[in-house]
């Protein structure tokens, strides 16, 4: 094949699977953030999740406008069947998550695509990072800056760099080797963290690229998912010890720094929700794998209170000022080559982040090593 047959990037067509349940007040905004991609080679599924609201007739108005939009319609079975039905269904060899309340940079496809499509096939997906809007649109805050490419399970296990479904990209040779999401979580009432499982089975056969921009715009709002505290703890913490028995050949040290992570979440949202037997039994689990961490979150817990407890006192003296306007900015009105500034950026974190980053490049030498003894 010559060059000038060579397909160039522009031609290669991407599927977006856009799984909505009832999100008829976010999907205009997410779905026009799907046409207005500057990578137009799109296979765009959305799967109608058993809504009861006018979630259908808003994709018929955009199909409408856009042939390349098609709608599937199920009972209502959950965010990881529905996404199974969408990758069904669809037939592109490269395939993008998007959540129905979140919208993307014009750019996200264009340049996961060209991130990943040159690399050889042992990079199995590439994942972008994010910035948190709320129900306007309205950049409020930055995702974490953290990102890592190449052999990333270990690392992944414990920081989890993706943070959300909608920021993951993987060719169709992914779903062929280990299968879709799974469904089992929502069955046993703790879905949530079904794209984190499917992330950490994709690093278990594959390597991942990173595109380290903000391209992805995560929305937060009560209605979400995520908003589900409880249910996001106990859905982390499950997909936290799957990985770590489907893996018996974990170091000791990753699964130890893998177990404090999770219960460090599954703490935080507990103790959020004042469910103190159970931010007590996270806790727990944090001293037993780092009684260092547990320490600081138990300063952390106390200071935070006695904050509250003075700054009530005060406002009974004096009155509370006018809080000043927040400067915000539409998502899409920001520049996506603007750094991202959140993240652990500590010296314990970065230190963590190189150790692991050394047993993820052991593991990929030894797996390689084993490869050419085969």
């Amino acid at each position: 094949m010559t060059a000038m047959e060579m397909p160039t990037t522009s031609r290669i067509q991407v599927a977006v699977i856009i799984p909505a349940y009832n999100a008829s007040r976010y999907l205009a905004h997410t779905l026009q953030s799907v046409s207005n991609q500057t990578h137009k080679a799109l296979e765009i599924v959305i799967i109608d999740d058993g809504s009861t609201d006018d979630t259908v007739s808003i994709c018929r108005r955009f199909a409408a406008g856009d042939p390349r939009m098609r709608i599937l319609s199920t009972e209502n079975r959950g965010v990881a069947a529905a996404r199974n039905t969408g990758i069904k269904a669809s037939k592109s060899a490269y395939i993008a998550f998007l959540d129905a309340d979140d919208i993307w940079h014009p750019t996200y496809v264009e340049r996961m695509l060209a991130a990943l499509h040159p690399l050889p096939d042992a990079w199995g997906a590439v994942y972008a990072l994010h910035r948190f809007i709320d129900t306007e649109g309205y950049c409020t805050r930055s995702g974490s800056s953290l990102n890592a490419r190449d052999s990333i399970l270990n690392r992944h296990l414990v920081f989890r760099f993706v943070g959300n479904g909608s920021g993951f990209m993987v060719r169709r040779a992914v779903v062929d080797k280990i299968g879709g999401y799974d469904s089992s979580y929502a069955r046993k009432g703790i879905g949530g963290c079904e794209d984190f499982d499917f992330e950490l089975r994709t690093a278990e056969h594959f390597k991942i690229e990173t595109v380290p921009l903000g391209l992805v715009g995560y929305r937060s709002h009560s209605a979400a998912m995520s908003s589900d505290r409880s249910r996001m703890a106990r859905s982390l913490l499950a997909v936290t010890e799957r990985c770590i028995a489907r893996n018996p050949q974990l170091p000791a040290f990753v699964v130890s720094c893998a177990r404090a992570s999770a219960h460090l979440y599954a703490f935080s949202k507990f103790a959020a929700l004042k469910d103190w037997p159970s931010a007590a039994t996270s806790l727990k689990h944090i001293y037993h794998h780092s009684p260092m961490v547990a320490s600081g979150v138990l300063a952390r817990l106390i200071f935070t209170k006695s904050d509250r407890a003075a700054r009530r006192a005060l406002s009974k003296i004096w009155p509370a000022r006018e809080q000043k306007q927040k400067n915000l900015r539409k998502f899409e009105e920001i520049d996506p080559l603007l750094p991202l500034v959140g993240g652990w950026s500590r010296f314990r974190t970065k230190t963590l982040l190189s150790r692991l980053s050394e047993i993820d490049r052991s593991d990929e030498c030894a797996a390689a090593t084993s490869l050419q003894g085969a």
